[in-house]
C-alpha cells in the first residue's frame, strides 16, 4: 500500500462512524461513475454474434418462457442482504 493511501486511511480513521459513512458513500458513487456499465443479456448475445463467436441468437425455450411467467418473489423480512454482506466484509 503506498503511503498517500496509508496516510488517507490514518485520516479517515480519525473521523466519526458517521463521517467515515460519509467518506464511504461518496468513495462508491465515484466507483460507479468510473465503472463501466453492464450490458444486458441482449446486448452481449448480439456482441457474440457480431464476433462470430455464435451464429445465431437462440429463441427462449417453452421452459424459459413458462419458467418467467411463474416467477414470484419471496417476501423476507429484516434488513437487506446486502447491508449483511457489506456488514461481514469490515
Amino acid at each position: 500500500m503506498s503511503a498517500d493511501v496509508e496516510r488517507v486511511l490514518n485520516e479517515i480513521k480519525a473521523l466519526t462512524p458517521e463521517e467515515q459513512q460519509q467518506v464511504r458513500a461518496a468513495l462508491e458513487k465515484m466507483v460507479a461513475e468510473t465503472t463501466k456499465p453492464q450490458i444486458t443479456e441482449e446486448e452481449f448475445m448480439q456482441h457474440l454474434l457480431a464476433k462470430g463467436i455464435i451464429s445465431e441468437i437462440p429463441s427462449p425455450t417453452e421452459a424459459d418462457i413458462e419458467a418467467f411467467r411463474d416467477f414470484k418473489p419471496i417476501k423476507v423480512t429484516g434488513k437487506p442482504i446486502s447491508e449483511t454482506i457489506i456488514e461481514e466484509r469490515r
